[in-house]
């Protein structure tokens, strides 16, 4: 475990980060790297090959991908377990036990690492020592991650209810109920912008709702259910659904702009870079798509299956891990594969980019940094 002088190292880190700071480079604080889940970073990645760093075994299942920020990186398993790591070397700093499995990523925020289990507790924790903040038991069971923005923590449960918690304190703010039938719920995680949060139901309906109250906004049924999160830029609203399809919708008012079949289901959740739409279909094809109409410009086999999102540097270098355990850099622009490298075992959730290079979870705990 961590040294005094880590605590204090990463407890800086966190201070500086608070305050904003321009002397950390940029983290992966939550799923999607911040609450629109738009899966980029303003860190370019290496164009022609990357090197593993460190590897760490965190152990347990693991089917949600890391989070990191302050120099430090956070997994969370199956075995019950939120490990934080050293993110310069993958030297475990601490561990909190949870009540249940984890089945998705932490969040990051206000120098808290919050963490949702399965059986509907919620924990916040401070990032640098693991130390309990406060803990609060919602309706029902918790598979998907939450998100934070402006103070306030969003997730949904299997009980039906979008919450809004108190960041600072785990207050309940709101609840809003996507109505559904009886052995549905939410099963994705919400995304946020300055005005409402966006979710998708098991039922197929897309639910938007305004954030200062938890009134609805809007509601769009879409063709089948919902299990990614949704992704926000530049007024919309991107989705992929059980039904093979991308859905473009209009942030203010649900109504439908496009949508596009893909070969397979879209695990993962659509990411919006420039004029283009990257999408990974769960057989592991890579689709480019105009974000004008939704064509399909181009597509490429990635020759593996494909459960999330590709992550995206500023460069336009997509990372993304198979299930065979491939870790494989795509150059966007040009419309290859940049580089490829052999994991210790498949991947489920997104890699991370942060501090300019990768970050990945094996379904079977090995955390591992590559540059």
């Amino acid at each position: 475990m961590a040294s005094t002088c880590d605590l204090l190292r990463v407890a800086l880190a966190f201070a500086l980060a608070a305050c904003q700071l321009p002397v950390l480079a940029a983290g992966w604080p939550m799923l999607g790297g911040g609450p629109e889940h738009e899966h980029q970073s303003p860190d370019a990645l290496s164009a022609r090959t990357v090197a593993r760093q460190w590897e760490s075994a965190a152990g347990g299942k693991m089917y949600a991908g890391p989070v990191a920020e302050a120099g430090m990186v956070f997994v969370a398993g199956s075995d019950q377990r939120l490990s934080a790591l050293d993110a310069r070397n993958g030297r475990m700093l601490w561990r909190f036990q949870a009540s249940a499995p984890i089945s998705a990523e932490p969040a990051l925020a206000d120098g808290l690492i919050i963490v949702a289990a399965k059986d509907g507790v919620v924990t916040a924790l401070a990032a640098y020592d693991g130390k309990r903040r406060w803990q609060v038991r919602i309706g029902g069971g918790i598979v998907a991650s939450p998100v934070v923005r402006d103070g306030r923590v969003y997730l949904g449960s299997v009980d039906q209810f979008l919450y809004a918690l108190d960041v600072k304190t785990g207050k309940e703010v709101w609840r809003y109920r996507a109505k559904d039938y009886k052995y549905g719920g939410i099963y994705a995680s919400p995304a946020a912008d300055a005005a409402r949060v966006y979710v998708g139901a098991k039922n197929g309906v897309l639910h938007a709702v305004f954030r200062d109250t938890g009134k609805p906004a809007w509601q769009t049924e879409l063709g089948s259910s919902l299990y990614g999160a949704p992704a926000l830029a530049e007024g919309r609203v991107y989705v992929g659904s059980y039904d093979r399809n991308v859905y473009v919708l209009q942030a203010d008012n649900g109504t439908i702009l496009w949508r596009t079949e893909l070969d397979d289901w879209p695990q993962g959740t659509p990411v919006p870079v420039g004029d283009m739409l990257y999408v990974c279909s769960r057989s592991g094809m890579l689709y480019g798509l105009s974000m004008g109409d939704g064509r399909i410009v181009w597509q490429m086999s990635l020759d593996g299956e494909v459960r999330h999102s590709p992550s995206i540097g500023r460069n336009h270098i997509g990372v993304v891990a198979t299930i065979d355990g491939r870790l494989i850099g795509v150059d966007l622009e040009r419309r290859r594969i940049a580089w490829e490298q052999k994991l210790a075992g498949g991947v489920f959730g997104s890699p991370a980019i942060s501090d300019g290079g990768v970050l990945v979870v094996t379904q079977e705990g090995a955390v591992s940094a590559w540059r």
